[in-house]
Formats: C-alpha cells, sequence, structure tokens
C-alpha cells in the first residue's frame, strides 16, 4: 500500500471515532502536510471537512471562529442562544423557568409514550412536533415572552441539554431544517398539550 492509501485509512479511523477535536487536529496536520506535498492528501482533505462539518463541535467551532475582535483586544460574538430568558436584553438563562418546563416537557413525552426518542432533523418525528406545540402553548400563556425569537439552536439546547434528550443529530442539522418553523402546526398535538396542561 503506498503513502496515499495509508493516509485514507488513517482519516476513515479518525471519521469512526466521531471526536470533533480530534478530527480537527488530524485535518490540521495534514494541512502542514498539503504544503509538502499536496498530492498525497488532495483527495482527503475535503473528505475530512465534509465529516467534520456533520459532528456536534462544528457550529460552536464557527461562532468561535466568527466572533470580532474589540479595540480592547477582547472578542465578542453572538450570545449562545436559550430558549428561556430572564434578562431578553443580555440573553441570560432563565433557570428556574427552564428546569420547570424541562420537567413538564419529559413528563408530557413520558405520559405519551415518546420519552425513548431521540433528537431528529425530521418534521414528522412526534417529539418535534411536540415541542413546538408546546412553544405555541407557552406564548399563548405568556411563558415565553410574544417579542421572544425562539431559534432553532435554542430549541436543540433545551431538548439535548435541559431535557437530557439524547443526540442523534447534530445541532448544525437540527438548524437547517428547523430555523424559522415556530409555525409549524399540528392540532392534534396542540389539542394533547393543552389538556396535558389542563390538568396540572
Amino acid at each position: 500500500m503506498d503513502m496515499s492509501g495509508h493516509i485514507h485509512l488513517l482519516v476513515d479511523v479518525a471519521m469512526q471515532e466521531r471526536d470533533y477535536h480530534d478530527a480537527l487536529v488530524l485535518r490540521r496536520y495534514l494541512e502542514t502536510f498539503n504544503r509538502i506535498d499536496n498530492h498525497l492528501v488532495e483527495a482527503e482533505l475535503p473528505r475530512l471537512d465534509a465529516y467534520i462539518a456533520t459532528l456536534d463541535g462544528y457550529y460552536e467551532y464557527l461562532e468561535q471562529r466568527n466572533r470580532k475582535p474589540l479595540k480592547n483586544g477582547t472578542r465578542i460574538g453572538r450570545k449562545k442562544e436559550y430558549l428561556f430568558v430572564s434578562d431578553e436584553a443580555s440573553s441570560v438563562k432563565d433557570e428556574e423557568t427552564t428546569a420547570e418546563q424541562a420537567s413538564l416537557f419529559i413528563e408530557f413525552l413520558t405520559l405519551n409514550g415518546l420519552d425513548s426518542m431521540s433528537t431528529s432533523a425530521s418534521k414528522s418525528s412526534p417529539m418535534n412536533i411536540a415541542i413546538f406545540a408546546f412553544i405555541r402553548y407557552w406564548r399563548r400563556r405568556g411563558i415565553l415572552a410574544p417579542q421572544h425569537i425562539v431559534s432553532a439552536n435554542a430549541i436543540y439546547r433545551f431538548l439535548t441539554d435541559d431535557c437530557h434528550i439524547r443526540k442523534e443529530v447534530t445541532i448544525k442539522s437540527f438548524y437547517n431544517v428547523f430555523n424559522h418553523c415556530e409555525d409549524m402546526k399540528n392540532q392534534e398535538m396542540d389539542d394533547k398539550v393543552a389538556d396535558f396542561f389542563a390538568h396540572r
């Protein structure tokens, strides 16, 4: 096997590990090696880049990379987005409301046999239909402020960080499907959510 074959196998091993940071380290080494002999790695860098873009750390990496330096030398970028905030201007997470509503959402999933589901980038996923029904309910009840823009990233973090839903898709994949999808209505699920809260 020639050297290019060994490099191909090395990339295969990195892709099997599904570790964003390790893949990024390997990419940096391949990029350096590419300056010495680009023929050996010219096919591997695009393949590795496409793989890195599917991993959980990729979106956070882009946020960090795109931060702009201020005059005093510090850096500023997009604030992390949360579903429930106590201060709209500074995007401070409302820990109490988040914990309370996460508990209720998990209870709803359990009662409806959806608690074993994992994150999905499908609009037909019952859990995704349920979280958007909850968001509509929270808006009607003022739990979510009318002016608060709910992003797909905030929903994903609520599901994974606060409700501890198992990750099967990346935040980037979820964002690509569900950004600006708050109007994804389902009357049957809306009725179930309303009935659930009516008995609280």
